[in-house]
């Protein structure tokens, strides 16, 4: 299991590759390079693993809390988390194994700005709203 902190730094590192990954994602002639298809697997990866340890570790904690608001706002965040893992999944495609077409340029542009921004969202709902909430429920 991790600790609080690296899961704080995990989200540094998802934050730190989506801001990376925004502005490499205009260009069409890189989205085959080598380096940044290297820097796409290590952010699919990143994301995976956290998403996949909140589904398995962090809900659980934070579902059997006895307070009812803490426990809808795990449910709603643990739901977010499907979603974002089904669309994360289908966008991810589009990396680095599909020839890029020239006009689907802008469309592949809009859905990363879309994908960053919704990780990045996660990131900052984590942040500041459910780390806070296992520091308040774990056994001082």
């Amino acid at each position: 299991m991790y600790s609080l902190d690296e899961l704080k730094q995990q989200n540094r590192e998802i934050a730190d590759l989506c801001q990376v990954l925004s502005v490499l994602v205009e260009k069409p002639e890189l989205r085959k390079n080598v380096v940044v298809c290297e820097l796409v697997s290590r952010f699919t990866d990143k994301v995976w693993l956290h998403l996949v340890f909140e589904d398995k570790a962090l809900y659980a904690d934070l579902l059997a809390q006895r307070d009812a608001d803490v426990a809808a706002t795990a449910e709603r965040f643990r739901a977010s988390a499907h979603a974002l893992k089904k669309r994360f999944a289908d966008y991810q495609k589009q990396w680095c194994i599909t020839d890029p077409d020239a006009t689907d340029h802008e469309a592949f542009v809009r859905e990363s700005r879309d994908i960053l921004q919704r990780i990045l969202d996660r990131v900052r709902v984590e942040n500041e709203q459910i780390f806070p909430l296992l520091d308040n429920t774990q056994p001082a």
